[in-house]
């Protein structure tokens, strides 16, 4: 199989256009040099500043839709950047309405980030055209006409979305080649983590890699997001594209993928003991390390640049399978009873290959029902009104986030008008860069963009002194900005550094560059303390305050979950949309809860509190959540038998007792659970009978596993509930 199914182009500037940062640095090479040229030719050097930041404002506003719909985020950004930057212009002069203006102006577009990413790409863009307005003004030296630093900025805006449009049109499915390609790789990733249980390691490094395999799964979680939104923004505009259908298919075989590999059938060191001199656990191991490595070569041919080749993959399924015939003959009576439970695994582990292998088999194939698949959002003015309205609430991280934001930007002005600093409104700049909606991610940025500051303009010093002619400043402007771009996302110190280098350059055209490096080190200080004191102590999230409900949310999804999986096994036919649905949440929900426990661990000293209970919860939680994963994978209607009535009473009332531990946690209930009655439960699962039918055994050995989880949730609940509140806690009604 060294056949590349995904090469899209065969010229080479088709796969120049699949590589995503690439791609991303030669539409900003072109726009730069556009309007370097533009300046240049009609001998207006001045003009260089604002339409170069007006193409940085609309490259930072630049969405992953096709061509159709950057179409209209382009229109919405432009009509937003022209009022805003006519607005600042009218009340620039009058420092209490425009410190008003400003307040009112940041909350508001902030809150747009409660309808997604895409609209809070488009609001930061506007707030930082608003700051490159301010910039622009504050260093004019001769009356302007009013239409000049406005309309400048909004054609360097309007120059790169024409080219941000074109290149969507030429390279239609670049950014969801990209999307996808990252997927498969953050899976294989999984899978080699994974594969590290296999044969088990000691206890002391269980509880480490399960914590470690919660984290990869977050990430895994954010990528499969990633890829359903873009595919959204395409099927709402072309959902006959037979490319896209491949596309979807890839995206469901990965979503399969992930659900096998994030799978846990019984516990693997009772399964290491009782086969502890059989070779079937290494082979599994070998097994799922190739799986993983296959999917990075996946993601790597999805991106152009290699072939798939599956064969190692191959070659160690082929190894299992006959290492499950050689044990099927000589098991021992008194291993059956796991052999089931290793049958089971097994099967999963070729389920998996299986799925890998009908990817070098997909072709083009138009999706009639795209749409129904992956169902289309409605955006009307009622729902885009009601998303805002929803989080306009002190509990929303956008809210706070938009409150900060307001407070921090009209303290920035008014530390410039109290000043009068000259070079002032880089502290807003700054601002708006390093306050983010994390503690952690506030302080990480805050050090990057300090650091990278004073490079920058030690860099900008050495090259305007060796390099005086304007022509190699200009040309060195240019370089510097397509490195922002390329690295703004990775390397964020070489970032600030470019784009550092790249404003001295250019202030240097039109007045003395050096007159700039010692306000901008200055002002890029203030505005970082800004940002910390307002990401400290305005509206903080610090997470330990939102573990709690974090969760809870965690534990409620994972009972909707199992619901709507057992109905699988209970029902002929099943609402495939609404497990998706309940799928896709519990997958949100316990990405979100380790993410929120790595924000914590980052976070002062005195903020981590019970970190190492947390870190006990985390763990069970997405241990639970990956036993009822399992029944996913050999979900099918259970035949008619006595015990079907126990299972499904059995799944119940561990669906019950989700929901209890979610609602005693929401209300700050004292948690309770009759110990009695639950150890009746695992009694009854316990004595089952071995003639069940292999789906019965399964069902049974998954509830039982279940059980296990949810003892030790119980108490660790209770035990954080006791530590959190202690005798604040309400009686349970």
């Amino acid at each position: 199989m060294t056949k590349n199914p995904f090469t899209l182009f065969s010229e080479p500037i088709q796969k120049m256009g699949g590589m995503s940062q690439f791609s991303y640095g030669i539409r900003v090479f072109i726009a730069l040099c556009g309007a370097m040229a533009l300046s240049w030719g009609i001998d207006k050097i001045d003009w260089v500043i604002p339409l170069f930041l007006g193409v940085i404002a609309s490259a930072l506003a630049e969405t992953e839709d096709g061509w159709q719909g950057r179409v209209r985020t382009l229109l919405i950004t432009l009509v937003l950047f022209l009022l805003t930057a006519f607005g600042v212009q009218a009340l620039m002069p009058y420092p209490w309405a425009f410190g008003i203006g400003i307040a009112v102006i940041a909350f508001s577009l902030t809150m747009t980030g409660a309808l997604g990413r895409r609209y809070s790409l488009i609001a930061q863009a506007t707030l930082i055209l608003a700051v490159y307005t301010m910039i622009g003004l504050n260093q004019v030296t001769h009356e302007m006409p009013i239409w000049y630093e406005p309309v400048l900025l909004t054609v360097g805006a309007l120059w790169y979305g024409i080219l941000s449009v074109i290149w969507a049109a030429l390279f239609v499915h670049v950014t969801l080649r990209q999307a996808l390609a990252s997927l498969y790789i953050e899976i294989g990733l999984y899978l080699k983590l994974k594969s590290t249980f296999f044969p088990p390691p000691s206890s002391a490094a269980v509880d480490t890699l399960r914590l470690a395999l919660a984290q990869q799964h977050g990430q895994v979680v954010l990528a499969l997001n990633k890829v359903r939104e873009i595919l959204v923004s395409r099927i709402g505009s072309s959902p006959g594209n037979p490319r896209l259908g491949r596309y979807i298919r890839f995206y469901f075989i990965a979503q399969s993928i992930h659900e096998r590999a994030s799978s846990s059938h019984y516990n693997y060191s009772d399964l290491a003991d009782t086969f502890f001199h059989s070779d079937i656990l290494f082979r599994l191991q070998r097994q799922l390390s190739e799986s993983g490595t296959s999917c990075r070569k996946i993601g790597e041919a999805i991106q152009g640049e290699h072939a798939i080749d599956l064969r190692d993959s191959e070659e160690a399924v082929a190894g299992v399978v006959k290492s499950m015939e050689y044990l099927e003959r000589e098991v021992h009576p008194v291993q059956w009873r796991l052999f089931r439970s290793l049958r089971q695994l097994t099967d999963n582990v070729v389920g998996l290959q299986q799925e890998l292998d009908k990817i070098p088999q997909l072709e083009d194939e138009s999706v009639v029902d795209a749409s129904v698949q992956i169902p289309q959002p409605s955006m009307t003015l009622r729902s885009i009104w009601g998303q805002i309205i929803d989080q306009l609430t002190p509990r929303s991280q956008v809210f706070r986030h938009a409150v900060r934001m307001s407070i921090a930007l009209t303290c920035g002005y008014a530390i410039i008008q109290k000043m009068n600093i000259d070079v002032g409104y880089w502290v807003l700049l700054t601002t708006l860069f390093v306050c983010l909606p994390t503690f952690g991610s506030t302080r990480k940025r805050l050090y990057e963009r300090m650091v990278g500051t004073a490079v920058g303009l030690v860099v900008a010093w050495s090259l305007i002194t060796l390099f005086p002619m304007q022509p190699v400043q200009l040309v060195l402007a240019v370089v510097a900005g397509v490195v922002f771009f390329t690295t703004r996302t990775h390397r964020y110190v070489l970032a600030t550094a470019a784009i550092t280098l790249m404003v001295v350059c250019c202030f240097n055209q039109v007045s003395d560059g050096y007159d700039v490096i010692l306000p901008r080190l200055i002002d890029t200080l203030i505005g970082s303390a800004i940002s910390w004191l307002a990401v400290f102590f305005i509206l903080p999230d610090w997470s330990y305050r939102q573990l709690p409900m974090t969760f809870a949310e965690g534990m409620r999804r994972s009972a909707e979950y199992l619901r709507e999986l057992m109905r699988f096994y209970q029902e002929d036919s099943v609402d495939e949309q609404i497990y998706r649905r309940s799928r896709r949440r519990a997958y949100n929900a316990d990405a979100l809860l380790t993410s929120t426990l790595v924000n914590m661990q980052q976070e002062p000293g005195h903020y981590r509190t019970d970190t190492e209970l947390w870190q006990r919860l985390v763990i069970r939680s997405h241990t639970l959540f990956n036993y009822i994963a399992a029944f996913s994978v050999h979900r099918g209607t259970l035949i008619e038998q006595s015990s079907n009535q126990v299972l499904a009473d059995a799944s119940a009332y561990i669906v019950e007792s989700l929901e209890n531990i979610a609602q005693s946690l929401e209300q700050k209930q004292r948690f309770t659970f009759k110990l009695t009655v639950f150890e009746q439960w695992q009694a009854t699962l316990e004595s089952g009978t071995t003639e069940e039918d292999e789906r019965h055994y399964f069902v049974r050995s998954q509830l039982q596993s279940l059980f296990d989880q949810l003892k030790e949730i119980q108490h660790l609940t209770h035990e954080l509930q006791l530590q959190v509140h202690g005798d604040k806690l309400k009686s349970a009604q």
